[in-house]
Formats: C-alpha cells, sequence, structure tokens
C-alpha cells in the first residue's frame, strides 16, 4: 500500500484574505432582479458571484471560514433585517474583514447618504441606475486596490513568520520537536494549507517528525506505515527527484496511488518541498488541500524557504548532540569539568593558560613497585582498576579535577577550572575519605598476599594552567611550586599519612586533628619544608560528615 500524506481538516485561523484568480464578488440586494442584472455584469468583467438578500445573510456568508473568501461587496442600502448603513458598519468593525472593499450601489439619491456611507469606509457609493462601464472600473480599481493591500498583509505575515522561526531555530537548539512544529505550524498557516507535515528520512523511508492541524488517527498511522521512496506518493516522489513536487489533483494524477491515509484525510491537492542537506534529502515538506485548488509558484517558494529552515535547525540540533556524545565520550578520558570546559567560549580562554590560585593533591602505593615486579598482569590491572575506581569516584564527589593517572600515582587540583572558596577544605576532605577507602581495600587485598600501602601529599598556592602538550595531544595541567611541593610531600609520606604544607595546615586547622612532622628536608627545595600529618577531621566534622552520609544512603539507598 503506498502512503498518503496530508490531512485536510479545516483550520480555523486565517491568515490575510487573498483573492480568487479572477476576483469573487458578493451581491447584497433584496431585489432578485438587481441581484440577476448585477450577476450577468460581474460575469462579463469575468468575476465569479455570490448573493445575498439582506444584510445579515451576507455577514454569515462573509464570516463563513468553510467557503472561499469575498473579494468585493455590492450593496445595497434599503432592505430588511438589516440595511446597508448597519451592514457596512459591521463589516468595517470586523477585522478579518475590513480590507474587504465595499461599493454601495442604491437608490437613495441624497448626498448625504453617500457621504456618511464614505466616512464609513465605503470604497465608492453609485445610485441606480448605474452606468455598466462605471461600474466595472469601480470593480476594478477596488479590485486593484484590495490586491496591493493583501500582498502587503502577506508580506508582513510572512516576513513576522520567518523571524518567529528564526527565533524558534535560536531558542530550541537543543529541542527537535519543538523547532519542527514551529516550522511547519508557520508554514502551513501561510499557504493556507488544511493539513502539514515534515517527514524525516530514516534511511530508505520516511517517518512524521511534526505535524500542523493533523488528526491523531491520521499521525499513528504514518508512524506506524512510513513511506518509501517512490514515485506512487507525494513524499516518495520528492524524496526520489529531490525536487519540489506539486500534484494539482491527486484523483488525477496517474502515478499517485490513493491510500487508507488518503481515504481518512480525503485530500486532493498537494505541495511537497525536499529537506536537503549537502544535496541529499533528509526530510519533506508537505502540505495538503481538501479541494483541487493547486498551490501557486510563490507558496512553493514559501514552503521551500522555511524547508530550509528547517535544515539549518535539525544540523543545529544535531550538531548539540554530537557536542553533547562527544562530551560524554570526553568525560571517560577528562575530569568532568574538563570535558566540560572544552566545548565552551570562557574554555577556550583557560585552554590557553591562566594563572590561579589550587590546592595541589598527589597520591600514590607504597610498596607497589615489588608488587608489579612479581604479580601477574591480570592481578596488576585489577588492583589499579579496584584503586582507580574507588578513588576516582571520591575526586568526583568533592569537585576535584584529576589531572593524571600514573600508574600508581595520581594528580588532582581544586579551585580550577571551576573557582571553589573551600578548595583547600574540599582537598582535605577527599584525602581522608581517600584513606578511609583505602583501608578497605587494603584489608581485602591482605588476603590475596598483597601489601599495599597509601601517601598522600597536600599544598597550596599558585600555579600556570591549562593546555599542556602538542597538537594531536594535550592534556589540561598545572605547573608550580604548589605542585612540586605536593608530589614531594607525597614522596615523603610514610604509609597511610597525609601531609599538608604549612599554608594548607593553616587554611583547615580548625577541621582537622593533626601532628607536626618537623621541618623535611624536600628534593628540590633549598630549605627545609614544615609539615604536618592529618590523623583526621575533628569529631563533630567526622559526625557531621557520618550524618550526612547516612542520610544520602536513605535518599540514594
Amino acid at each position: 500500500m503506498v502512503r498518503g500524506e496530508c490531512r485536510p481538516g479545516r483550520s480555523r485561523e486565517r491568515g490575510p484574505r487573498t483573492m480568487s484568480s479572477m476576483g469573487r464578488a458578493l451581491i447584497v440586494d433584496d431585489s432578485r432582479v438587481n441581484r440577476l442584472v448585477l450577476a450577468r455584469l460581474l460575469a462579463s468583467l469575468g468575476l465569479t458571484s455570490v448573493e445575498a438578500d439582506n444584510g445579515r445573510s451576507a455577514l454569515e456568508r462573509l464570516r463563513d471560514e468553510d467557503q472561499p473568501d469575498i473579494d468585493v461587496v455590492l450593496l445595497d442600502i434599503l432592505m430588511p433585517e438589516m440595511d446597508g448603513y448597519e451592514t457596512l458598519a459591521e463589516i468595517k468593525a470586523d477585522p478579518a474583514l475590513r480590507s474587504v472593499p465595499v461599493i454601495v450601489i442604491s437608490g437613495v439619491e441624497e448626498l448625504e447618504s453617500a457621504v456618511r456611507c464614505i466616512e464609513m469606509g465605503a470604497a465608492d457609493y453609485l445610485t441606480k441606475p448605474f452606468n455598466p462601464a462605471i461600474l466595472g472600473a469601480r470593480i476594478n480599481a477596488s479590485l486593484s486596490a484590495k490586491r496591493l493591500r493583501d500582498l502587503e498583509l502577506e508580506y508582513l505575515d510572512r516576513q513576522s513568520a520567518t523571524n518567529e522561526v528564526l527565533r524558534a531555530i535560536s531558542r530550541s537548539a537543543f529541542d527537535l520537536d519543538t523547532l519542527l512544529t514551529s516550522v511547519i505550524d508557520t508554514a502551513g498557516r501561510l499557504c493556507r494549507a488544511e493539513y502539514a507535515v515534515i517527514y524525516l528520512a530514516d534511511g530508505n523511508l520516511f517517518y512524521p517528525a511534526a505535524t500542523a492541524r493533523a488528526s491523531a488517527e491520521l499521525v499513528d498511522f504514518f508512524r506506524t506505515n512510513p513511506i518509501s521512496v517512490d514515485r506512487h506518493s507525494l513524499v516518495g516522489r520528492v524524496a526520489l527527484t529531490g525536487n519540489a513536487v506539486a500534484i494539482p489533483d491527486v484523483l488525477a494524477d496517474p502515478e499517485y496511488r490513493t491510500s487508507e491515509a488518503q481515504s481518512i484525510g480525503g485530500w486532493r491537492s498537494l505541495l511537497g518541498v525536499p529537506i536537503l542537506k549537502d544535496g541529499q534529502v533528509i526530510g519533506v515538506m508537505s502540505a495538503a488541500r481538501n479541494e483541487v485548488r493547486p498551490f501557486s509558484e510563490s507558496e512553493t517558494l514559501l514552503v521551500t524557504a522555511f524547508a530550509e529552515q528547517a535544515a539549518i535547525g535539525i544540523e543545529n540540533a544535531r550538531l548539540v548532540q554530537t557536542i553533547e556524545r562527544q562530551k560524554q565520550a570526553l568525560s571517560r578520558f577528562l575530569s568532568p569539568q574538563v570535558a566540560a570546559l572544552v566545548s565552551t567560549a570562557e574554555g577556550e580562554q583557560l585552554l590557553a593558560g591562566h594563572r590561579r590560585q589550587i590546592t595541589a593533591v598527589f597520591c600514590d602505593l607504597r610498596g607497589f613497585t615489588a608488587f608489579a615486579e612479581t604479580a601477574e598482569p591480570e592481578e596488576l590491572f585489577g588492583v589499579l582498576g579496584d584503586y582507580h575506581r574507588s578513588m576516582g569516584a571520591l575526586i568526583v564527589e568533592n569537585g576535584g579535577t584529576l589531572e593524571h593517572f600514573a600508574g600508581d600515582g595520581m594528580m588532582v587540583f581544586f579551585n580550577d577550572p571551576i573557582p571553589q572558596d573551600d578548595h583547600v577544605e574540599r582537598a582535605v576532605r577527599m584525602t581522608v575519605a581517600m584513606r578511609e577507602r583505602f583501608g578497605e581495600l587494603s584489608g581485602s587485598w591482605r588476603k590475596r598476599g598483597y601489601e599495599l600501602e597509601f601517601g598522600v601529599g597536600v599544598a597550596v598556592g599558585y600555579a600556570t594552567l591549562g593546555r599542556i602538550g602538542f597538537e594531536g595531544r594535550y592534556d589540561y595541567g598545572a605547573i608550580g611550586n604548589a605542585v612540586i611541593l605536593a608530589s614531594r610531600l607525597s614522596s615523603e609520606a610514610r604509609p597511610n599519612q597525609i601531609l599538608l604544607s604549612q599554608r594548607a595546615f593553616a587554611a583547615v586547622e580548625d577541621l582537622v586533628d593533626a601532628e607536626a612532622v618537623g621541618e623535611l628536608t624536600l628534593k628540590g627545595f633549598s630549605r627545609a619544608v614544615p609539615a604536618v600529618n592529618v590523623l583526621g577531621l575533628k569529631a563533630a566534622e567526622s559526625r557531621d560528615r557520618a550524618e550526612h552520609e547516612a542520610l544520602d544512603a536513605m535518599v540514594h539507598p
């Protein structure tokens, strides 16, 4: 079965009123003879005529959205139910009708009546009996003026709609559904389609991605019956040719095959425009009418313009999705902060290099070299995997930036790229938690004969941070005395010691219980460096942390 594309269904929203190809006039006169005479004159001018015998009936016809628009009204004054004055006032008071020209043709010859009608908005006032040539000229002039007004309104409406779509593109880069719905709704409204839809390609099949004024029944049918690429359907024909396709009447088209969908919708005239990327059809924008009223060239150009905007929106959304996937992939290799930094304008400046105070942390395993010399590769990687997973989770939890893993060692720093007022405290809390977590790991390792211990060094100071490396292989790193000092303290630390530099200890003195280890002679430092060993968090801090962990476990079991 070949799939249909569009469902008609009268839209209750009107755009600018436009004329029929030759013009359609509404004759409002209670005299059947007068209506007949005017109808014959209009026919000789190439206009279609519609008749009403009083003002109330005329207004009902003008406001009937299920009927073609009226281009000019020929209005009598003296009529039952609602006279010409009241009818004219109603027409000019209605925003949807006030642009329709009204020519009054009346047996009332008083100047006062003519002035009154002109002041109310009538295009002209002719008395009976009228000169057919003069009436014809008045009608043509009124239609010409209306045509210019309609074109102006249509241009302004299209410009406004285009601007709205552009705003939607800028607002909805992350929400493709919202963007496509805005595009197709606007395009369908402006080209006066009863129904419009955007299809996107998935392989060789096309599925609906956004619809305007579609019935739930038809949308469900399309979703479960995608359209293939062939000449038997509008979407398939557009996809096959890569060009805009207009079908004036699906029932008269020898290649078009009607389907269950067409039976549901009952459309007759169709328009389809390709959504292109690099010359490839990635989607189709279609519109339909439920009467034989082919889409014009200007309407085809209009829908084409919206298809181009849809292509931009689709590409933007897919680009954003690609960036998000890349950031997720990067976060597997980089710290989350650095992975997020890569795709921002601020990040480019930070990556170029900057100075900032940081807290640097180095930690590694004691006895790892001896263990690596005797362990099997599987054992070695198993231990490192457990160690990295446990320590890595604590780094992320405390907001640290992991610069690198180096076998059993790792370097972490705080206060960059995201500033942290409590960066020293975060670093110390992390290292204490690491030591506790390591105690759990080392207990299971000892049962397997692995003798490993843990040591940490922490220092505070200014460092230069940014992109380090060469084209094709960059890291985000820190360089400075604080980094060197933390590394040296880590090397000096005995098993299970957390050594803090003097400046680091001064920042967390109220947080930790510590013991002085004296002045240490460290490689690369000309003078001895005082340091302290963190025994643990003070009792109140430990209690608060335990309560926080217990509460977190209840909320996130």
